[in-house]
Order: structure tokens, then sequence, then C-alpha cells
């Protein structure tokens, strides 16, 4: 299955080895996570997308839950189930052939400015861990040359 990278899990491994987390601890918990419950978690969401009568039962019995157990939701179903099966149609849609003459303009959406938010993130911690090991060291030179004197 294709993995998309996650900043934030490498961030959560900076983290871990910054913060003296045991390498086997961290390992275990990464094994865990990743190879049982996301591995399980993706194949449910997949199995359940891709197969259509799977995804109308799982829509029918969400539409019973909601109307059963929040009061007045049923004059706001119709609604929202149209706009629902025209986001689904319009996943489905095959989509519009694009001409290799036109070049493409810069995507500037949400996704584009929080990978860029997370890239600063990355790399401030990165100029933090590197200033307070530079610090460290340099407080470990200062306490030798005053033991000396």
């Amino acid at each position: 299955m294709f993995q998309v990278p996650n900043p934030l899990f490498d961030l959560a491994g900076i983290m871990c080895g910054q913060f003296g987390i045991p390498f086997w601890k961290f390992f275990l918990a990464t094994l865990v996570g990743k190879a049982i419950i996301k591995t399980h978690i993706q194949t449910v969401f997949i199995i359940s997308v891709c197969n259509n009568q799977l995804l109308d039962w799982i829509e029918n019995e969400l539409i019973w839950v909601l109307s059963s157990l929040i009061p007045g939701f049923d004059s706001y179903l119709p609604t929202l189930t149209e706009k629902l099966h025209a986001v689904k149609e319009k996943y489905l849609a095959a989509p519009h052939p694009v001409p290799s003459n036109v070049k493409e303009k810069w995507d500037f959406s949400f996704a584009s400015i929080w990978n860029t938010i997370v890239w600063l993130m990355l790399m401030n911690f990165f100029v933090k861990i590197v200033n307070a090991t530079a610090q460290d060291h340099l407080k470990k030179q200062q306490d030798k040359q005053l033991a000396k004197k």
C-alpha cells in the first residue's frame, strides 16, 4: 500500500530522541502502531470505500443512527444526503483530460499551506536542537576550564 509521508511522525521521532526515549520502546510502539493498528484501519477504510454495497449499508446505518439519536436531524437529512451523493458522484466521475500544452497553476490550497507550516516547525525544531547541543557542549567546555583553575 502506498504510504504518504507524515512529517508529524518524523517530528514525533525527533522529539523521542531529544527526550531520551529508549530505542526499543520507540521501535516497538511504532511497530504496533503502524503495522497492526494503522494497517487494519486503512484496510477496513479502503474495503468500505471500494465496495458499493458495503458503502450503501454504512450510509443507511449512519443515517438511521443520526436520525434516531439527534432530534430535529430529519429535516436536514435530505439536503445532507443530496450533498454527499453529489460529492460521491464527483469523486467517481472520470477526470477531464488536460491538454499537454497547458501549464498548471500553483495550487494555493490548505494542504500546501499546512505542509509549509509543518516544514517551518521542523526547521525551527532542528535549529533549536542544534543550538541546544552547541550550548551544552560549550557549557561542558567552560565547566572543564573552571575545574582546571
